[in-house]
C-alpha cells in the first residue's frame, strides 16, 4: 500500500504541475487527458519496477507504451491541417501561434502529453532508487515549462502550486527516512506561508510574466487588401451592391476590422493574427445575451472576416484571430457563396456603470493614447471645448454630441483619415469644404479628439444590420451600410462604441463655429444600450487532496510541526497585512499613497461587512464609510481621489499625510464599531490579502 500510496503522490505531483496549462485550452477534454497522461505514465513506470526492472528499461518501456498511447491519440482526436505526423512535430510552435483558448486538437494537445507522460514516469521510476529525493524534480520542471507556456495569459497558479508542493511532501514523507519527514514538515510549511504570502508580495508589483508567444511570429500576416477606411468611399460610389447576408433572429452590428494605430497618415489594422479554433477567446467585458448569426459571402471579398461584437465560437470556416482589437480573418480569404455560423454574446451597456467607469492606467494602452506629432494646432483646445468636464464617459458623450450637432454628413465628401483630412474637417469653413464628411472623417474625428483627451481610443469599420426582407430573418447587407466608428475604453467596462455621425438628412443649420466656447450638453447614451451584470468576484477555491498515509512518523515530533505551522500562520497574516498597509500608505509619490490610502478605506469597509457595490461610486463609498463608522469621515479623501480620478493631478492644497491619517482613523473606528469576535479576529483575518484594490 505505501508503493500505491508514493505512486499516486506522484500523479497528484504531475497533474497539479501540467493543469495550469490545461486552463488555457478550450472547454473539453485537455484536462482529462493530461490528467490520463500523468496516470498512464506512473502507472507503467510503478508497474516495471515493480517487476524489478531497471530505472533505464523502465523509461525505455514507458516510452514504448507513450507510443501506443500517441497513435491511439492521433487516431482520436482531429487534426487542423497536414498529416499527424506533422502535428506531432510542430505541436509546440503552433501551440505558441494559437490564441487562447486553444483548440483541443492534436497539435495542441500532443507535446503536453507526452511531456506529462515522461515525467510522471520519470518521476515514478526515481522513487525506487537510491536517491527517491530526485524524484521531486520531474514534476517541478513540468510546472515550470507550463508556468512558461502560459505567460500572462492565464491566471495565477497558487492552488496549483500548493498541492505541487504538498504531494511532493507526501513522496518524500512515504520514503520512511527520518531526515526526508523533517525535511516534508518544513516543505508543508513553507508551502502554507507561501500559500498566503505569494498573492499579498506579488500584488505590489505590476510585473507580467514573460511571453513566450512575443518571441515566435504568428503565421497568418496583414491581408493583403486596401486600408479598410479606404474602402468606404468606393462602397459609398457603389451602395447597391450586395455585399453579404445575414440570417438571424438578433441583429447586430458587424465588426469587419479594427484599427487601433494612428500614424498622422492613417489608421493601422493589426500586423499579425494567431490561428483560433472554432471557440475564440474573450472580447468583451459586459456580454448580453447569446446570439447566432448565420452569414452568406456575397460580393465581399479580402481576408478580413465580418462578425459581431461578442463572438464566441466560429464554425465551417478557417479562423485566425488578433484577440485585443477583436479583428477576425479568413486565411484563406473570402468567396462568394461562403457560409459560416457565428455565435456570439454582443455587449449589452449600463449606462449608469458607464456614467462612473474611469480610464484605464495600464501600458497596454498606451499605444490608443498615442498622437503623432504634426496634427492641427488647435486640436487640444476643440477636445476640451467640446468635452467639457466630469467623468470619461460624460467627456466622450459630449464629444460626440459635438461632432453631431456642428457639422453635416456628406456622402460625397472627400476621403482621407490622417491630420490634413482633419485639418480641413475640423477647421475650415464649409466654403472651403470643410465641416462636412463621412462616417470615416467623424469617426477619425472623434478618436484623434478623444486621445488629446486622454482617453484610449481607437476606430472600427463594418457594417450596419442591413435590410430585413419582408417576412423572414434574412437581413442584406449592402455596401451602403458600410459604416466607421470611434471606441473608446473605460475600465470595467472594455472598448464602448460611440456614434459621432449625424443622419444622412441633416444638410443646413450647421450651428454655431466649432472653435466656439460650448455651453453644457445634455448626456448621450451610445447607440448600444441596455442593462449590463455586475461583475462577480468568485473566490478562488483550490482544493488540496489529503497526503496519503503512510509509516507512522516518529512520536512527538509531528505535533511540533503542527504547532509551528499554527504559529507561522498566527504571525505570518498580520505581518503581511500590516506591511502591505504600510507599503500602500508610504511608498509611491502622493498620488499613490492617496489611491493606497483609498484602497484601505474600502477594504476596511468589506471587511467589517460593509462591502461596496461593483458599480459605486466614490462618493457612494464614502457616504456608506460614513455610515458604517460614525466620528471620523472620508469626506476630505474622497474628494481628492475625485480630482485625481479626473484631473490626473492632486486637487489643490490637498495634504496627503492628512488624508492617510483620516483613512487610518476611519480603519480603527470601523474595527471598533464591529462586533467583538470580528474585533478580536480583525488582523487575523487572511482575507484582504487577496482583495483587489
Amino acid at each position: 500500500m505505501r508503493r500505491v500510496a508514493m505512486l499516486a503522490a506522484a500523479v497528484v505531483a504531475c497533474a497539479a504541475a501540467v493543469l495550469p496549462l490545461a486552463a488555457t485550452y478550450a472547454p473539453g477534454t485537455a484536462a482529462l487527458l493530461l490528467c490520463a497522461a500523468a496516470g498512464g505514465g506512473a502507472a507503467v513506470s510503478g508497474a516495471l519496477r515493480a517487476a524489478r526492472r531497471t530505472a533505464s528499461t523502465t523509461i525505455v518501456g514507458a516510452l514504448a507504451v507513450l507510443a501506443g498511447a500517441v497513435v491511439a491519440l492521433a487516431a482520436w482526436l482531429p487534426h487542423q491541417s497536414g498529416s499527424a505526423l506533422d502535428a506531432l512535430r510542430f505541436s509546440g510552435a503552433r501551440i505558441l501561434t494559437t490564441s487562447v483558448p486553444v483548440p483541443v486538437t492534436l497539435e495542441m494537445v500532443a507535446l503536453p502529453f507526452c511531456g506529462t507522460w515522461l515525467a510522471a514516469a520519470t518521476a515514478a521510476a526515481l522513487l525506487y532508487t537510491r536517491r527517491p529525493a530526485l524524484a521531486v524534480l520531474p514534476p517541478v520542471g513540468l510546472l515550470g515549462g507550463a508556468v512558461a507556456v502560459v505567460g500572462p495569459v492565464g491566471e495565477p497558479a497558487y492552488g496549483y502550486a500548493v498541492l505541487l508542493v504538498l504531494a511532493l511532501t507526501a513522496m518524500l514523507a512515504l520514503t520512511q527516512h527520518s531526515g526526508r519527514l523533517h525535511a516534508a514538515g518544513f516543505v508543508a510549511l513553507a508551502a502554507a506561508v507561501a500559500g498566503l504570502a505569494g498573492p499579498a508580495l506579488l500584488s505590489t508589483t505590476d510585473r507580467r510574466p514573460p511571453d513566450l508567444r512575443a518571441h515566435v511570429d504568428p503565421p497568418y500576416q496583414n491581408p493583403e487588401q486596401v486600408n479598410p477606411l479606404n474602402l468606404l468611399a468606393g462602397w459609398a460610389a457603389n451602395p447597391d451592391e450586395t455585399l453579404l447576408e445575414v440570417r438571424t433572429d438578433r441583429p447586430s452590428r458587424l465588426r469587419l476590422v479594427t484599427l487601433a494605430e494612428f500614424t498622422g497618415v492613417t489608421w493601422l489594422p493589426a500586423r499579425t493574427y494567431h490561428a483560433a479554433g472554432t471557440v475564440l477567446p474573450a472580447t468583451v467585458e459586459t456580454a448580453g445575451p447569446a446570439a447566432r448569426q448565420e452569414l452568406t459571402i456575397a460580393g465581399l471579398s479580402g481576408g478580413w472576416l465580418p462578425a459581431p461584437d461578442g463572438a464566441e465560437e466560429v464554425t465551417g470556416v478557417r479562423v485566425a484571430v488578433d484577440a485585443p482589437t477583436a479583428t477576425l480573418v479568413a486565411p484563406d480569404g473570402l468567396r462568394a457563396g461562403q457560409r459560416y455560423i457565428v455565435d456570439a454574446r454582443p455587449p449589452d451597456w449600463n449606462p449608469q456603470r458607464l456614467a462612473g467607469a474611469r480610464l484605464p492606467t495600464g501600458d497596454e494602452f498606451d499605444t490608443g493614447r498615442t498622437l503623432p506629432p504634426g496634427g492641427p494646432a488647435r486640436l487640444y483646445e476643440i477636445a476640451r471645448l467640446a468635452a467639457g468636464t466630469g467623468s470619461p464617459y460624460d467627456q466622450a458623450t459630449r464629444l460626440a454630441d459635438h461632432l453631431r450637432r456642428n457639422y453635416r454628413f456628406d456622402a460625397k465628401a472627400p476621403g482621407g483619415n490622417g491630420y490634413p483630412s482633419l485639418d480641413r474637417f475640423l477647421m475650415r469653413p464649409v466654403e472651403q469644404g470643410g465641416r462636412r464628411g463621412t462616417s470615416e472623417q467623424f469617426a477619425t474625428a472623434f478618436a484623434v479628439l478623444a486621445r488629446a483627451l486622454g482617453m484610449p481610443s481607437r476606430v472600427a469599420v463594418g457594417f450596419t444590420v442591413g435590410e430585413p426582407l419582408d417576412g423572414t430573418d434574412l437581413y442584406v447587407v449592402r455596401a451602403g451600410d458600410a459604416v466607421a466608428w470611434p471606441e473608446v475604453y473605460l475600465d470595467g467596462a472594455g472598448w464602448v462604441p460611440f456614434d459621432p455621425t449625424p443622419p444622412a438628412s441633416t444638410t443646413d443649420n450647421l450651428g454655431p463655429a466649432p472653435l466656439d466656447p460650448l455651453p453644457t450638453l445634455p448626456q448621450v447614451e451610445p447607440t448600444p444600450s441596455g442593462s449590463a451584470d455586475e461583475e462577480d468576484q468568485p473566490a478562488d477555491d483550490t482544493a488540496a487532496a489529503a497526503p496519503p498515509r503512510g509509516a507512522p512518523a516518529p512520536p512527538i515530533r509531528w505535533p511540533w510541526y503542527a504547532v509551528a505551522a499554527m504559529l507561522g500562520l498566527l504571525v505570518a497574516v498580520p505581518s503581511l497585512r500590516l506591511w502591505r498597509g504600510h507599503a500602500r500608505l508610504r511608498r509611491g509619490g502622493p498620488t499613490g499613497r492617496l489611491l493606497g490610502a483609498w484602497a484601505e478605506v474600502r477594504a476596511g469597509l468589506r471587511q467589517a461587512g460593509h462591502r461596496p457595490a461593483p458599480a459605486s461610486t466614490v462618493d457612494d463609498v464614502a457616504r456608506l464609510a460614513g455610515a458604517a463608522a460614525p466620528g471620523p469621515g472620508v469626506g476630505a479623501l474622497a474628494a481628492a481621489v475625485n480630482g485625481v480620478a479626473f484631473g490626473a493631478a492632486l486637487p489643490p492644497g490637498a495634504n496627503v499625510d492628512r488624508l492617510v491619517s483620516e483613512a487610518r482613523a476611519h480603519r480603527k473606528a470601523l474595527r471598533r464599531h464591529s462586533g467583538r469576535l470580528r474585533r478580536l479576529t480583525w488582523w487575523l483575518d487572511p482575507r484582504p490579502l487577496w482583495w483587489r484594490p
